[in-house]
């Protein structure tokens, strides 16, 4: 190997250390639920509103993770959060396994399975390090989670890896070719970003977009930082504008990059859904709709893929 092979190597691991650090700081301090709800964290209350809320918003979770019919399996929920879809994974009879490295994660997750009475494990460690043995599950759920890793093939390769012949991966990333992308983030919200730089623009932005105030004086604060360069630099924007300022990694994918990075597996299938209107005024009940749903189904935000692990090793076709 030439010494430029190994500085660049050496470059991209320290690059991908620095901002796996970042992460774990950004997803410790702003679980998104803890955007939701005003409810005291880790209160019975906070965790109902926490899943109301996800529930509503995202319908298509629940019609993709098809929770029951992974009774008496054994499900790793891969960033699980604080478990709101695991206790449903775990409620339905399924022999669950959590895993997160933010520590308020998974405290926040193993207090509500304790307060709900539910059976599972929670395990504080790294995706693309899973601490667990070959052929250890029969299904490895991901949701909305590989797409902020600077590794996603590692993550997906540890799936693989740890799941049984013919168990099965779900995964949800961000869909490239949607509405929500193209036009929202990269539209509409740069357009919304320049309005903070105005004497009076959060007031009018949150009036527009009932963002909260703190989220607003973050992305005024990014413009200040980094100048037009904030506008300019797709994945910067980009990573600030889906989960919040100061997220360090968002990433997009279409179809086809869904089915070449799962290319390991067989029966690779790419799904979408969820159109995410909730910028918009009127947007949330708008999205529930029978049309919001029809044109989710083409550009929505959310593009799950899911996919089986071969009972012999060797490649299955994509669909």
């Amino acid at each position: 190997m030439d010494l430029d092979r190994i500085y660049s190597l050496v470059y991209r691991n320290r690059m991908t250390s620095i901002v796996n650090e970042c992460a774990r700081d950004f997803w410790t301090e702003y679980q998104p639920g803890f955007r939701v709800s005003d409810e005291p964290v880790g209160t019975p209350e906070f965790y109902s509103a926490v899943q109301r809320d996800r529930y509503l918003l995202e319908p298509d979770i629940p019609e993709m993770a098809d929770f029951r019919s992974w009774r008496g399996h054994d499900v790793l929920e891969a960033g699980c959060g604080i478990a709101t879809d695991g206790a449903q994974f775990a409620g339905a009879g399924a022999h669950y396994t959590g895993i997160d490295f933010s520590p308020t994660a998974v405290r926040l997750a193993r207090q509500r399975f304790e307060m709900q009475g539910l059976g599972g494990r929670f395990v504080q460690g790294s995706i693309v390090e899973l601490p667990f043995d070959d052929a250890s599950f029969d299904l490895v759920y991901s949701m909305g989670v590989i797409h902020h890793l600077p590794d996603t093939e590692r993550a997906v390769s540890e799936f693989h890896r740890v799941l049984r012949p013919g168990g099965r991966v779900i995964v949800m990333v961000y869909h490239r070719d949607s509405f929500n992308y193209r036009f929202t983030i990269l539209t509409l919200r740069r357009a919304f970003v320049l309005l903070l730089l105005m004497p009076d623009g959060p007031r009018v932005v949150a009036r527009l977009t009932r963002e909260r105030p703190d989220v607003l004086e973050g992305h005024r604060q990014l413009l200040r930082e980094r100048g037009r360069s904030y506008l300019r630099d797709r994945r910067l924007f980009l990573s600030n504008n889906t989960d919040g300022p100061g997220n360090p990694l968002s990433k997009v994918y279409g179809r086809e990059d869904a089915r070449r990075l799962f290319a390991q597996f067989e029966e690779v299938r790419a799904t979408v859904r969820f159109l995410h209107l909730r910028s918009y005024p009127g947007g949330a009940r708008l999205a529930r709709t029978s049309l919001a749903q029809r044109l989710g189904s083409r550009w929505g935000w959310h593009l799950w893929i899911e996919a089986r692990k071969a009972e012999t090793p060797g490649h299955g076709s994509h669909t």
